[in-house]
């Protein structure tokens, strides 16, 4: 899926709000990774500091702290779980998430405290497009920005 140039794929629940990707894994975990439309926002990442694994996160604390050019933001977590692991190749080279955000540019997994209960408030396919345009809308982003061409892949 695309929208504005930047890709959604379709197997993946969004936080749109939070700006972030979530994938459930076969043993329960979900993982976490900024979208493009996030890496479009913040630009050029310098730094993502994650808490420690085994730390316990509460739905809307940090998990980490993502630094990019003129600022640093806490990355909020759109659920409460337990971080199981991070993903060391992002600390050690952070540009890792502008250039595959869906892939090996992947933040952080987490074993949901009832995922169950949590996963019906994402959202995915359509209604994950409607969502990112109307948050595009209200940020009054402009889809021919130069950190949305860099993203483009069509």
């Amino acid at each position: 899926m695309r929208l504005h140039g930047l890709e959604f794929p379709d197997d993946r629940l969004y936080a749109p709000e939070h700006n972030l990707w979530l994938r459930e894994e076969a043993d329960g975990a979900v993982t976490l990774g900024l979208t493009a439309y996030g890496c479009a926002l913040y630009g050029e990442i310098f730094a993502f500091t994650p808490k420690r694994d085994g730390w316990h996160i509460e739905e809307e604390r940090s998990f980490g702290v993502v630094e990019f050019a003129k600022a640093a933001s806490s990355a909020r977590s759109p659920l409460a779980g337990t971080l199981l692991v991070s993903n060391d190749a992002v600390v050690r080279q952070p540009g890792l998430i502008n250039r595959d955000c869906y892939g090996a540019g992947w933040m952080v997994r987490l074993r949901p405290d009832d995922w169950a209960a949590a996963r019906g408030r994402f959202v995915s396919g359509q209604a994950a497009l409607d969502a990112f345009a109307e948050r595009m809308r209200l940020d009054a982003f402009d889809p021919d920005g130069e950190q949305v061409q860099a993203l483009r892949r069509d």
